[in-house]
């Protein structure tokens, strides 16, 4: 009887054994699929946005080939801002890292910050305003240019050299700006691109002649240029902007570890700088975000890595 007791004994108590040791086993799985959820790549496919900023676009670049040394596949669309907040607002793209505030971007963000999310912040302290070479030495203030200081109105036909009229800067150096300095009565801010703003100022310059152009840092004119942004008294431009990511609402729960890399994305002024002077010296975007990466092997470990490591 004693024998047979002991021997069903042994048998429950091994059995208890075995379910124990399932239940650890499988509150460890539970543990490591939440761990493995938290960085899992999710949806494969992002949509990253940009405009036409060449500060913007190499910092996607950038972004885009540390996404695909994560296992994603990546798009860049590329369109005026305006366009650019619309698409992540409605989810036909997923993200952007050029998303200029408190200031530049305000009058967009205004409008569609509760279909967006905020995700960190990648570049400090950017300025934007009237620039003009430093060998207009008669030239400091947009007040000079309200006053007609030697002249520069008739110097320059009235003219400010700007970029795509949908730029923030630009709506904000024609509805703010001007109609403060009373530059508005005489002087038009010329729309144009970009590219063409920087291409004229370069002439410019190789003529060593007057001009006026809106322009921002980080641009790759002044690792190039002895430029000066002007004097802005009434701080109608506001204090320097930061440069922000931000993403279409179920981005972070739609792929994890790429909300993750953007998160923990950020550029200095200068590294943008070198990554614009690439591409404007004629790399293509891509060629320029690589040869940053290849400049600076550490950028992209230490980006993943804090992803990676990352609980939120």
């Amino acid at each position: 009887m004693w024998k047979k007791f002991s021997f069903v004994s042994v048998i429950f108590i091994l059995m208890m054994i075995a379910l124990t040791a399932c239940g650890n086993s499988e509150s460890s799985t539970n543990d490591d699929s939440a761990n493995n959820g938290a960085n899992s790549l999710g949806e494969e496919q992002v949509e990253l946005a940009t405009d036409t900023y060449l500060s913007n676009i190499g910092a996607t670049n950038v972004v885009k080939l540390i996404l695909e040394e994560a296992g994603y596949s990546v798009t860049i669309t590329q369109t005026d801002v305006g366009i650019e907040f619309s698409g992540l607002a409605d989810g036909s793209s997923d993200a952007s890292v050029g998303l200029w505030l408190p200031t530049t971007h305000k009058s967009y963000w205004e409008k569609y910050k509760d279909s967006l999310e905020k995700i960190s912040m990648v570049t400090e302290k950017v300025e934007l305003g009237l620039t003009v070479p430093s060998y207009m030495e008669e030239i400091d203030s947009i007040e000079d240019l309200a006053n007609n200081k030697n002249n520069i109105g008739e110097k320059l036909d009235w003219t400010i050299t700007g970029i795509s009229p949908g730029a923030g800067e630009m709506k904000l150096t024609k509805g703010e700006v001007m109609p403060a300095y009373g530059l508005d009565e005489n002087w038009e801010l010329q729309s144009s691109s970009g590219p063409t703003m920087a291409a004229a100022l370069t002439r410019a310059i190789d003529k060593k002649e007057p001009i006026v152009v809106t322009l921002w840092t980080p641009h790759w004119t002044f690792n190039k240029f002895d430029l000066k942004i002007l004097k802005d008294p009434k701080n109608k431009y506001g204090d320097p902007d930061n440069v922000y990511s931000a993403s279409r609402k179920g981005f972070k729960e739609d792929s994890p570890l790429a909300y993750k890399i953007i998160k923990a994305f950020s550029l200095t002024k200068k590294q943008n700088q070198d990554i614009m002077l690439n591409i404007q010296s004629g790399m293509s975007n891509e060629e320029a975000a690589k040869k940053f990466l290849e400049n600076n092997p550490e950028f992209k470990e230490n980006v993943l890595n804090k992803a990676k490591s990352s609980n939120k």
